[in-house]
């Protein structure tokens, strides 16, 4: 058992926070490539706490509490090589001990979900979250919030983290976000060429819980089909969705947890891609860039087929949408 020193390091260095958040795999959920945000999570955070082996940084819980009503500790991160000794344990209960008049709390990453029991931590039912409206210079797409435009990221790391969060929901809240939702979701299916009907191989991105992947796979029960989307949590729900259904439950399903602008695939590797509900999150140069690699993947006379949000041709037009939505 290594020896472990434990303290309280209110100026802990952003770079090193960035290590440890790697090494501990926690930095596919945090927003490890923009160096200036995680120095304003560390300066305003206001208890961190940190386990060192020999100086190096092994573990830290980085916390934001009023002292007196609750303590929330955002980020739990213990180096791989060092998980099992106890760590995470005790940089949990020095928090606390650090607030004792407190009562903690925490979200836990998808993959961290059993360990808390483990540590005497309850389970709230109840807990919502709103993801960020605004990034100000962290940002590179915009959204209208009462009418304003506001700015909101669209790093793969805040992307993920939104989609974690309401994975429960999405299957009902798209339907009720998108009118004809499942009409348009037909259309992708049946309206495709003739040269198309009997493909070997598709690839879906931006999959999410697998509302299309379910229709892809009934759809052409003989092909295999890569499922892509950034939220570990909505594979998950993919899966398992996946495995409940009789007539999709012997579907060859290959699961990507990546983001479509990262993907790497062989030229001609597939007789059609679809995506629905997910380029909107690509500034225009990635979508011209994803198209590109969409033109390679596919193999000759394959198939893009794609829908997604738009704003109408004119204002008029984009109102009478608007008005629609509102009343449907």
């Amino acid at each position: 058992m290594p020896e472990i020193h434990y303290a309280i390091e209110p100026e802990l260095a952003a770079e090193e926070f960035i290590d440890i958040l790697r090494r501990s795999t926690l930095a596919e959920r945090r927003l490890v490539d923009e160096l200036v945000r995680i120095e304003k999570m560390l300066r305003n955070a206001n208890l961190i706490v940190t386990a060192r082996c020999d100086g190096m940084l092994v573990g830290v819980a980085r916390s934001i509490t009023d002292q007196a009503f609750c303590t929330y500790l955002s980020d739990l991160a213990v180096d791989e090589e060092y998980q099992g000794c106890g760590i995470g344990k005790e940089l949990v209960y020095r928090s606390q001990a650090e607030t004792p008049n407190a009562k903690l709390i925490l979200i836990a990453a998808p993959k961290a979900q059993s360990y808390y029991p483990h540590i005497g931590m309850d389970k709230h039912p109840s807990c919502w979250t709103l993801p960020p409206i605004a990034h100000g210079s962290f940002a590179s797409s915009s959204r209208r919030v009462d009418g304003k435009a506001v700015q909101a990221s669209n790093s793969s790391a805040a992307i993920a983290e939104f989609f974690d969060s309401i994975s429960d929901e999405y299957a009902g809240a798209i339907r009720r976000c998108v009118p004809r939702y499942d009409e348009m979701l037909y259309s992708l299916l049946y309206y495709l060429p003739e040269r198309v009907a009997k493909p070997s191989r598709i690839v879906e991105l931006g999959c999410g819980t697998g509302n299309l992947s379910v229709a892809i796979a009934k759809r052409f029960p003989g092909a295999e089909l890569t499922a892509v989307d950034l939220s570990q949590s909505s594979l998950a729900l993919h899966a398992q969705r996946f495995a409940s259904e009789n007539d999709v439950r012997s579907s060859e399903v290959i699961r990507l947890c990546k983001d479509m602008r990262e993907l790497e695939f062989g030229d001609e590797s597939f007789d059609l891609i679809f995506s629905t509900i997910a380029l909107h999150h690509l500034t225009s140069p990635e979508k011209q860039q994803l198209f590109q690699s969409c033109y390679r993947w596919l193999r000759p006379q394959g198939v893009l087929s794609y829908s997604d949000q738009f704003v109408g041709d004119t204002p008029e037009l984009n109102e009478k949408h608007m008005s629609e939505w509102k009343r449907v």
